[in-house]
């Protein structure tokens, strides 16, 4: 059995990761609001609201730490 080796080790927890994170946070939010609005039911509208807003807000805060993230580098003087 031949073993296999990565050249560049995995970005788990680095910036990446965490966007590709906040990014499937924010699509299952969207699709929970579009099955809101679509299954119905009591205060289906406000319910789907919320899911965007939340999907948003998620966007927002990983748009936020990104920016943060970059700042500290630049200020640190590293690239990583």
């Amino acid at each position: 059995m031949a073993s296999v080796t990565a050249v560049k080790p995995l970005d788990v927890g680095g910036p990446i990761s965490r966007r590709a994170a906040a990014l499937a946070n924010a699509k299952w939010f969207r699709a929970l609001a579009w099955r809101t609005l679509r299954e119905g039911g009591p205060q289906a509208a406000l319910r789907a609201a919320n899911a965007r807003a939340a999907a948003w807000i998620v966007l927002r805060q990983a748009k936020r730490e990104a920016l943060v993230a970059r700042l500290a580098r630049e200020a640190l003087g590293t690239d990583a």
